[in-house]
Parts: C-alpha cells; sequence; structure tokens
C-alpha cells in the first residue's frame, strides 16, 4: 500500500545544484571502559577539528549533556520554575555527571571555562593560538561519564545502560557563531558532522546496540538471537577502505570484552546495553535493521513484529525522501517510555508502530537533514510528527490534523501561541514548546502540502533531502528549495506560519449566478453556469483558499489566491447552483467557518432568523456536545422533570456550538402539565441563553445573556467574564467578571417561602478566580462582590417583612486546598467568609446559606430550584455545595454573615482511569464548621443561629459519561451540633445521630 501510494507522488527529483554552504569536519577516536558498579564510563578522546568556516578561530566548545540531569542545572532550574522536581533532588550517586582531565589543545594543556555556570552542560577553552580558515587540530582529553538513575533522554537501571549522551561532544560553529546552548528540557541536541571511532571496553555478556557498525569484537546479537534462521549481518566491512584497524578487540582481560565501532557522516554517537536484550534482525534493501527487546517483549517486538514495524517505516520513509543513507538502523528498548532518536539508532519505550514511524524519520529530519534542534525544533519534531500523520493517512487511518488543527486554532484565539520559530528557551513553558514545535510545526507542512498539492510535496521532499543530506539545515534552506521545485512565492506562508501568530477568515460575500447565453437563448451554452463569488477576507492571516460552488448535479471548485481583502473567483457548472463554500477541505485554519457557506436557494425569513448554512441538526445525548470545526451544530432533546407547583413538567431543549467556544446557546421551551399535584398549575415557560457569538470575539473572554420566565421567576442576566493564564503547563489562572441580574418572582405557589420573600432583586456583582498548583498542593480562591436593589412590584418599597432595607451588599470569599498526604490519601480544606445585608438582612433569596448555594446559585437545576423538586426534601436530602458548606443542616438555615471551615480526609480504594462509571472510589471523613455573626431569629427553631458544625464519613465515586465528568457523594453527617435544625431532622434525634446526604458534586 505505501509503494503503490508512493509511486504515485513520486517525481525524479531536480539534478543538485550548488549551494554557498560550509560545515566544520569532525573525527572522534574514543576509547571507554565501563564500570558496571558505580555506573562511570571512562576514557579517553582525540578530536581532529578542521575549520572550515571562513573565520578565524580562538576558542573551541563542547557540550557535556550529561550535567544537566543533576542539581545546579539551567534543567533542574527550569524543572523548579514548572514545579517539576526530577533533578533537582538527586543525590550522589544518583545524579548524572560529564567530566573532562587532561585537556590537551594543539599539544598544549588547556584551562576550562564554563560560560554558564553553575551550569557546566558547556565548557569553552582558550586556544593556544587562532585557528586560520583551512587550519587544523587536536584536542585529547581524559573524561568520564555516568547517566542518571532517574532515566530523561538517558538512564541506568542495574545493567541496563541508555548512553544517549556519554562523551564530551564538539559544539556547532555555524554562520551565527558557536552555538553553545545549556541543555534545558525545551529543546534537544545539535552536532557537527564527521567520523567516530569508539573502543568500548565492557563486560563480556553485554548485548550492545549502537551507532555506526562494529569493525571487531562481539556486540553480543547472535548470543541474543531469537530468529537462528536469520544470521546476524554485522556488515564489519560496509566502509571498506576507510574502516579502522580491527586489532584493538583483543586482550580485553576476564570476564570483559572490547567492541570497535565506526560510524561516517553522523553528527552523534549512542548506545545501549543490557545483559538480557533479546536481537532480532532483518533487512529493507541494503540498511540492516537490528531490534533489540526486553525478556517478556515477545508478543509486542518479539517474532519479528518490531523487525517488520522498522522495516515498513524504513519503505515509506524511503519513498518520502529518498533512500537512507546509512548503513543500518537499530530499534531498541529503552529503559523510559516514549521516544529519543540518535543516527542509525531509535531507543524507543514500545514497539507501536507509529512511533517507530516517528522516530525513524527522525533519522531523516533530523539525522540526515541534521537542524539546530533548539532553534530550530519545528524542522525535526513537527517535520516527523507531519510524515507520521501522513503515513497514517496512507494506511487507512483517520487523520489526526482535523484534531491537532483545532486544539492549536483555540489557542490562537486566545492569543496564547507562540511562533515556531522561536529558540526552545525562550517559550513560556514546557508545554508551550511542545505545541509551537510539535503540533504548529506539524501544521505548518500540512498547509504547504495543501497548497502546493501532494505530488508537488513529494518534490519537495526528495528534492530537499538529496540536496541537504549530510548537511545542518534550516527554514531557509527548506523555503528556497519548496519555492523552487512548486514555482510559488512562499514567504508568506513561512512568515506567518513560523515567525508571527495570525488569524485567517474569509467569508462568502457577494454571488451572482447567471446562464451563459442568456435566459432563453439556444446551444449548448444554456447549459451552463457561471457563478462569481467575492471571497472577504476579514482578519490579517492570508493564504489560499478553495472555492465550491455546488450545483444539482455537480460542483465545481477553483482556488482564490487570498490575499486581497475582497477578491472575485468564476466558477462554471453544469447544473443549477445552489451553494457556495469556502475552504471545504478546512485547511485554511480559518477561525470562523460559520460565514463560509451561503445557500442560492429562495428563503421567505430573514437570513438573521435562518440558521447558518451547513448546520448540523442532531439527538442531544444530554452529557456531550458535538463540537464541530467547520460548523454550527443544534442538539435537541426532551425534557422531563418534576415540582409540587406544576407536577410533571415537559419540555423541548437545544444546545447550540461552534467550535467548543462559539455560539454556546441554549434554548428551552416547556410546559407545566398540573398532573399528579393538587395546584394543577399549567403554564409555558422560556429560558434562553446567548454566549460568546463570534461578532464578539475577543481573547479570553466570555460574554453570557440570559432571558427568563422559568416556574415562577421572570428575570434576566448579562455577564462578562475574561480569564488569563501566563503559562500553559503551570502556574495560576485567573479569572475575573462582572455580572448583572434581576430575578422578579411572580408566583409562589413555585417558591418555598424558607428561600424566597416576595421581592424582586436587582444586583451587580464583580467576581474572581485563581487557582494553582504548588508542590504536592492545588490551591484555589474565588470572591464576590456586589450590591443589589430589592423591590416589590408596587415600587421600590420592598414587601415581604417591614424591616427589609431596599439596598444591600452582597460579598463571598472562598479559599480551598488539596494535597496528597499519602498515595491514595488526599487532604481537602476550605475557608469560607460570607456577608450579605445593609441596615438590614438582606432579602432571603440573597441571604449567606449554612448548608450550601444560595436560591439563586440553584435556580439554573430544574431538579432543586422550585418548592417538592425531585432533589429538593426530606425524600433525597441533596446537598448542593456552597455558602458555609455544613452539609448536615437544613438548607433553608441562612443568616447575614458566616464565617466557615471545612475540612475532608479521603482514602481511594478504587482506582480505574479507564472506566466510565465508578473510575474512582474513595472513602472520607468530614467536618464542618460555620459561626455566625449577626443575623436574626431563624424560624425553624425560633432563637438566634451562632454556631453550627457537623462530622461524619461518606463515600465518593467519580464517573465519566461521554464529555461529562461527575462525582457521586453519600455523606453520613452522623455528629450535627445543633439537631433542631439538621437536614431530615427526627423527633428525638440527638447530636449524634443517623443521617445523611446525597450530591452529585464534590463537597470541597
Amino acid at each position: 500500500m505505501i509503494a503503490l501510494a508512493l509511486l504515485a507522488l513520486q517525481q525524479t527529483a531536480p539534478p543538485e545544484q550548488p549551494i554557498p554552504y560550509w560545515q566544520q569536519d569532525v573525527a572522534y577516536e574514543i576509547s571507554a571502559r565501563l564500570d558496571e558498579p558505580t555506573g562511570v564510563l571512562a576514557g579517553t578522546e582525540l578530536i581532529r577539528y578542521r575549520n572550515n568556516s571562513p573565520d578565524t578561530l580562538t576558542t573551541f566548545s563542547l557540550h557535556l549533556y550529561l550535567n544537566a540531569f543533576r542539581p545546579g542545572s539551567r534543567w533542574a532550574e527550569a524543572d523548579l520554575r514548572e514545579g517539576r522536581r526530577r533533578f533537582n533532588d538527586l543525590p550522589d550517586p544518583h545524579f548524572a555527571f560529564n567530566h573532562v582531565r587532561d585537556v590537551r589543545i594543539m599539544g598544549q594543556a588547556a584551562e576550562p571555562l564554563y560560560p554558564f555556570a553553575p551550569d557546566s552542560t558547556i565548557v569553552r577553552f582558550a586556544l593556544p593560538r587562532a585557528l586560520a580558515p583551512g587550519d587544523s587540530m587536536t584536542v585529547e582529553m581524559n573524561w568520564d561519564a555516568r547517566p542518571s538513575t532517574l532515566p530523561r533522554r538517558q538512564g541506568r537501571q542495574g545493567r541496563r545502560f541508555d548512553f544517549a549522551q556519554w562523551y564530551p561532544k564538539v559544539v556547532v560553529y555555524d554562520r551565527r557563531g558557536w552555538a553553545e546552548m545549556p541543555l534545558h528540557p525545551a529543546g534537544e541536541f545539535y552536532g557537527e558532522f564527521g567520523s567516530f571511532v569508539v573502543d568500548l571496553d565492557v563486560p563480556r555478556d553485554q548485548v550492545v546496540g549502537a551507532t555506526g557498525v562494529p569493525v571487531c569484537g562481539d556486540p553480543g546479537w547472535e548470543r541474543a538471537n531469537r530468529a537462528p534462521s536469520r544470521p546476524v549481518d554485522h556488515q564489519r566491512n560496509y566502509y571498506g577502505a576507510a574502516t579502522p584497524s580491527a586489532g584493538a578487540c583483543e586482550d580485553a582481560g576476564p570476564g570483559r570484552k572490547r567492541i570497535r565501532w565506526y560510524a561516517e557522516r553522523v553528527h552523534h554517537f549512542a548506545f545501549s546495553l543490557n545483559p538480557e536484550y533479546r536481537y532480532e534482525g532483518g533487512r529493507f534493501g541494503a540498511v540492516a535493521i537490528h531490534v533489540l527487546y526486553f525478556p517478556g517483549d515477545e508478543a509486542t517486538w518479539g517474532n519479528g513484529i518490531a523487525v517488520e514495524r522498522t522495516r515498513r517505516a524504513l519503505a515509506w520513509l524511503d519513498g518520502l525522501f529518498g533512500p537512507f543513507g546509512w548503513p543500518q538502523l537499530t530499534n531498541l528498548h529503552r529503559i523510559e517510555g516514549g521516544g529519543t532518536e540518535f543516527p542509525m539508532v531509535i531507543m524507543n519505550g514500545s514497539a507501536d508502530q507509529g512511533l517507530i514511524v516517528h522516530e525513524a524519520g527522525h533519522n531523516y529530519v533530523m539525522g540526515l537533514l541534521a537542524n539546530n534542534e533548539w532553534r530550530d525544533g519545528w524542522l525535526d519534531e513537527g517535520f516527523t510528527t507531519f510524515q507520521s500523520t501522513w503515513f497514517w493517512e496512507v494506511m487507512g487511518r483517520p487523520s489526526s490534523y482535523p484534531r491537532n488543527e483545532a486544539a492549536v486554532l483555540l489557542l490562537d484565539l486566545e492569543g496564547e501561541s507562540e511562533p515556531s520559530s522561536q529558540p526552545a528557551h525562550t517559550y513560556r513553558d514546557f508545554t508551550s514548546y511542545g505545541v509551537a514545535i510539535n503540533t504548529r510545526g506539524e501544521l505548518f507542512f500540512h498547509q504547504l502540502r495543501h497548497i502546493v498539492g501532494d505530488e508537488t510535496m513529494h518534490r519537495i521532499l526528495r528534492t530537499f533531502y538529496q540536496r541537504w543530506k549530510y548537511k545542518h539545515v534550516d527554514g531557509a534552506a527548506l523555503q528556497l528549495t519548496a519555492e523552487e521545485v512548486s514555482g510559488r512565492d512562499l514567504s508568506t506562508l513561512f512568515a506567518q506560519w513560523l515567525e508571527t501568530i495570525e488569524l485567517y477568515d474569509y467569508a462568502v460575500g457577494e454571488v451572482r449566478t447567471e446562464r451563459a447565453g442568456g435566459q432563453g437563448g439556444t446551444g449548448a451554452e444554456e447549459q451552463v453556469w457561471i457563478t462569481r463569488v467575492e471571497v472577504v477576507r476579514k482578519e490579517a492571516g492570508r493564504t489560499p483558499v478553495d472555492v465550491a460552488v455546488i450545483a444539482e448535479g455537480d460542483t465545481a471548485v477553483a482556488r482564490a489566491e487570498g490575499d486581497a481583502h475582497r477578491e472575485w473567483v468564476q466558477l462554471v457548472t453544469l447544473t443549477r447552483p445552489r451553494q457556495v463554500l469556502l475552504d471545504p477541505a478546512v485547511r485554511s485554519h480559518d477561525w470562523n467557518m460559520l460565514n463560509n457557506r451561503r445557500s442560492l436557494r429562495s428563503s421567505l425569513l430573514p437570513r438573521a432568523l435562518v440558521p447558518p448554512p451547513g448546520t448540523e441538526l442532531y439527538f442531544h445525548p444530554y452529557f456531550s456536545t458535538r463540537v464541530r470545526r467547520d460548523r454550527l451544530t443544534v442538539g435537541v432533546h426532551p425534557t422531563l422533570w418534576y415540582n409540587e407547583a406544576g407536577g410533571i413538567t415537559l419540555g423541548v431543549r437545544s444546545r447550540d456550538d461552534y467550535l467548543g467556544r462559539f455560539e454556546q446557546n441554549v434554548t428551552l421551551i416547556s410546559a407545566s402539565t398540573g398532573w399528579s399535584v393538587a395546584d394543577d398549575v399549567r403554564d409555558v415557560d422560556f429560558f434562553l441563553r446567548a454566549r460568546n457569538p463570534v461578532f464578539l470575539r475577543a481573547p479570553n473572554t466570555s460574554q453570557t445573556l440570559e432571558v427568563y420566565n422559568v416556574e415562577g421567576r421572570v428575570g434576566a442576566a448579562a455577564r462578562l467574564q475574561w480569564s488569563r493564564r501566563e503559562h500553559l503547563g503551570y502556574g495560576p489562572r485567573w479569572s475575573a467578571g462582572v455580572g448583572l441580574q434581576w430575578v422578579q418572582p411572580d408566583d409562589f405557589r413555585y417558591l418555598d417561602p424558607g428561600l424566597y420573600e416576595d421581592v424582586g432583586t436587582v444586583e451587580l456583582q464583580l467576581t474572581g478566580e485563581v487557582t494553582t498548583e504548588t508542590g504536592r498542593w492545588r490551591l484555589g480562591l474565588e470572591t464576590g462582590v456586589g450590591g443589589g436593589l430589592a423591590y416589590n412590584a408596587d415600587g421600590l418599597d420592598a414587601g415581604g417583612r417591614a424591616d427589609l432595607d431596599p439596598f444591600y451588599f452582597r460579598g463571598t470569599v472562598a479559599a480551598t486546598a488539596h494535597t496528597a498526604l499519602a498515595d491514595r490519601l488526599g487532604l481537602a480544606a476550605r475557608a469560607y467568609v460570607g456577608v450579605a445585608g445593609g441596615e438590614d438582612e438582606a432579602a432571603k433569596q440573597r441571604q449567606i446559606y449554612f448548608q450550601g448555594a444560595d436560591p439563586l446559585e440553584q435556580f439554573g437545576n430544574p431538579f432543586l430550584r422550585s418548592r417538592g423538586a425531585l432533589l429538593v426534601g426530606d425524600d433525597f436530602r441533596y446537598h448542593a455545595p456552597g455558602g458555609a458548606g455544613v452539609r448536615g443542616v437544613d438548607p433553608r438555615v441562612s443568616t447575614a454573615a458566616i464565617v466557615a471551615l471545612n475540612v475532608e480526609l479521603e482514602r481511594t480504594v478504587l482506582a480505574r482511569p479507564e472506566a466510565g462509571l465508578f473510575n474512582r472510589v474513595g472513602i472520607a471523613a468530614f467536618a464542618d464548621l460555620g459561626q455566625a455573626i449577626g443575623g436574626s431569629v431563624e424560624p425553624l427553631n425560633g432563637e438566634r443561629i451562632r454556631l453550627l458544625g457537623d462530622a461524619g464519613i461518606g463515600v465518593r465515586a467519580e464517573h465519566r459519561i461521554g464529555d461529562t465528568r461527575f462525582a457521586t457523594r453519600f455523606d453520613l453527617p452522623l455528629y450535627v451540633s445543633r439537631p433542631e435544625v439538621a437536614q431530615g431532622r427526627a423527633e428525638g434525634d440527638g447530636k449524634v445521630a443517623f443521617r445523611w446526604t446525597f450530591s452529585f458534586e464534590p463537597g470541597i
């Protein structure tokens, strides 16, 4: 399948053209001996360095990458900033190191300088004399290295070693000078092409996989071979006359062996060893495949599985780019999960086909097309992710492009994206780096492919590879090749997708249709329809956009260049046009595709009252709202609930959505039937919500407008919400809002007089929230402050009680903290302060409640909001979290001000992360305490409430249905300090009694 797909695309690449270019030449001769008990690899190194640059050099630098994985490094510092503790606390002998000693340059002793101290991943030396262009020098040294016991791109575990980084490595000198960059979590490596002669002295039973070919010595493959019918191919003479002497492998000593490895035209040398490795081999053409896996991997790596998947990856890459440029590819099971790539070696945590294609792809777009991975990481990670996605498309799997493009678009819309071309260490955090380099970098290549087409994209890749393999590449080299092969100016694409963040929005403007030849004409032209479409660019982003005219019997597609603000495109169809559609393949990164369609059918209704063309109508399954990238969705479902006034209430609700961010509108029409109740109230109610219309789009901003007449309450609300976060992966998240709410009770048959007074309220409130994680703690703070007016239907003098002040203040503060005390043991705490009132107490519905949420907070839930609703009363004893949170008391107990504290200790007894229902179950102990400040006599017990507390035990469970995550909580507040106001109180109950509450929400 791969071969056929690529054959259809493949064209002969243009002949190689001379390009002004230079790179330094390096030859390594390394001797290393492993001491397994200490984990230390030590030896000597000779570097022969030729200055091919036009510059005279006065310094020389080396990478000591292993020094990143220890306290005091830039890596450890970055971890601390992002709340991670990995290498910061590693003691000796668990941290990594790489030392150089006795360095001699040009035959003279050289003193090391560490320019980024205390980080020591870069060491610099002053040259004894200047190195002119064309001159050469030698550098000699002793060194030692030790991986860390915590694996990260290297590691050791018992007798298993992943020496991904280990030797003093020459820093690249390019047109920008010495590429000295300490190793950070964000960003990877950059190396000079050269040759490696590596002599390894290791225990005799070790099995080794490495860069290059074993010139002499036993890497252990034959003893570990699990496919004896296939002889091991060491390729000892692959390099012919350039192969170094095989005499270095003799006289290793008792219990040890020596192996000499050789590689040419590579910029790094990596190896792994494990005496338990199993070996299987294979070939793809002239390329040898070596697979090393652990005992127990037979079903996932063995029996030819990993060999065949590696062969399949090489076949795909050969067809996409060209023949593999090295003799072999080793695919080995490393200590760490995930995968990391090195020339001729991929160290993987599994034999997953996608992982192998991804990491093998790195051998092309990082290895043979070597780039500076901390400066142009998109040309490595984004490039190989792109080719991996294309691989799966050819294999028949759905593309990951739609999901990734939508995720990046949402970040673009919130102003949280960063350009792919930034140096890795300058991103706000590691998550931002990953999105920009991997995901956004991949999308750039998809955009390029869409603009030039598959056949041209294939020729670009093959030309780029033929011209630049064994060289250092950058974005300019790729752009030059792409423009030459495609014959297009691609500067806008490269600039907007790599250097900046732009929004794209194209809309259908005017549409004119006519029948060629005119109405009533004769001849074939009468059968042709000409449609002229105006394409309107509404944002700064510019990209070619396809225009489709869908007719009754055929479809025509043309392309607008997308540069002008208004551009006309003409299309011809054989039948009458019915619809115009921009970007039918959804490849233009257009953020607002609701304006990309135009129906050409006549309608009696104004356009503003008609859903956008292409709107997707579906049955809403209650727990999942359908989200589409290119159209509005409208989910409709019936509703059913009960209360003591209207009885059984039937309704229909629709939920709109676009992109999971916009047009999140709700329409609800309901009718109370009066069935099953004495009041027999028969009302038709409505609830309308408009949220985040596309025409009000603003970064990190949400707008909501509600209008309703529901179950004895008429009202409206408007809210404006802002949110902000400085980092995607860690740190605080802030939000602030302003809201205006009007609620007017108009039918007290629905209302519980213990929760409502006969007054309307108009309230303005400012809200704020911040959440963060620090160490093992997850912290939150919510505030609300505002004021309102209470009135009755006849004027500003509010009814209900004589002492009710029409003007009131309301403020709340709630602070929460969650932490893990031990494995499966967690602690949660909440502190709360609430104040409501003026000269006298506020209306009942705006007071502060001891048990939970106030009446207006419960209004959105039809199972709670009205008298006798399903979850109201002693039959269910529901606890809606909020207020002072004293869950064991009656939900109608309120006062003017409360200070409260809630504490929970929870033990997880069941964890099934992949399950839907009951994916986590825990048991808990809790205590709640609320102290009233001021307030009047509580009608339930005829006295003023001061202090209320409870304590008990409970069971919690977490669930997931569709896109909805929720909890079930069953609490037993066995102790209540004032039993006369306890929820579900029974005659004769004391402070200690059997009581219970239930909730679909966590208590804290």
